[in-house]
């Protein structure tokens, strides 16, 4: 979960943009190993290079700390209200570690569901095996744009803006193929993702207030033309900056996201603006959408 300054996504009640987890060599206590692809070179632009490993790596000892308060039970329940009502398989992209698997377990209580977890960082998957989430759901390392563990999954979904960590859209164009060859016949994919509001560059820093308290200076940067937005998070003392938390998300719109998901074999099912059935506009600046089997 990355927090963006609202100017960069208007309209958006405040969330932040997530990115998700990370890649590592070797074999550790997780079920199984998913062959991740080589780190990405380094961005047109001059930015840091940037791979699935990025975030987790960068943020895993503070991410629970940092975003426990993310709003984010109506996307679970969209999730929940789709799946069927016997057990179900289902697949998690970028578990991390586990937030969304509590929330999955805690509203099919009577459900003996079996859930895979895939992320890439074993940073995210370490503190995800100390609270726990072994127990809860299968755990698998990758890149879930190189490779995914082997179906059939009722239902495959993305917690919030984390697909938009793949850095490049032919890498969330492979994650989509992927998610269709793995997809039940009758299953779905959902995903929830922030629409940014600008067709300028932008630039920003602002101090804030995370969950646990910690004040942190953010700055970020909106780069319309890359569909890019990357920064920066980092600690003040004595208003010197120490070490930066770096960031960095590719996004894509709507629309692209239909294309590239067409292209793949799937096909848009429901579109809203929230997981509360609000309608969804051209003035909306969030959208859970549900993919199904073309």
């Amino acid at each position: 979960m990355i927090e963006i300054d609202v100017s960069l996504c208007a309209r958006r009640r405040h969330h932040g943009l997530q990115a998700t987890d990370a890649t590592s060599s070797g074999w550790a206590w997780w079920t199984s190993d998913v062959t991740p692809q080589p780190p990405s070179a380094s961005h047109a632009t001059g930015e840091p290079s940037h791979d699935p490993s990025s975030y987790g790596d960068a943020f895993a000892d503070v991410y629970d700390q940092w975003y426990s308060s993310l709003e984010d039970d109506d996307f679970v329940q969209v999730l929940t209200r789709h799946l069927p009502q016997e057990p179900a398989r289902i697949l998690e992209l970028g578990v991390g570690t586990g937030r969304l698997v509590h929330k999955l377990r805690a509203a099919r209580p009577h459900q003996s569901d079996e859930i895979v977890g895939v992320d890439a960082s074993e940073k995210m998957l370490d503190l995800a095996h100390e609270r726990g989430l072994h127990t809860m759901a299968e755990l698998v390392r990758g890149d879930f744009s190189h490779a995914l563990p082997a179906g059939p999954f009722d239902a495959v979904f993305v917690g919030y803006n984390t697909l938009f960590n793949l850095p490049t859209e032919s890498a969330i164009a492979s994650c989509l193929s992927l998610v269709a060859s793995v997809l039940a016949p009758t299953g779905f994919f959902l995903t929830d993702l922030v629409i940014p509001d600008s067709t300028e560059e932008i630039e920003h820093s602002s101090l804030r207030t995370m969950a646990n308290g910690d004040v942190i200076k953010s700055v970020s940067h909106l780069n319309p033309t890359e569909r890019t937005i990357s920064g920066y998070f980092a600690y003040l003392e004595n208003g010197v900056e120490t070490a930066q938390r770096k960031w960095r998300v590719h996004f894509v719109m709507p629309h692209q996201l239909d294309e590239l998901a067409n292209r793949a074999g799937l096909v848009l099912a429901e579109r809203t603006a929230d997981g509360n059935g609000t309608e969804f506009t051209a003035d909306s600046s969030r959208h859970i959408s549900r993919y199904i089997l073309r």
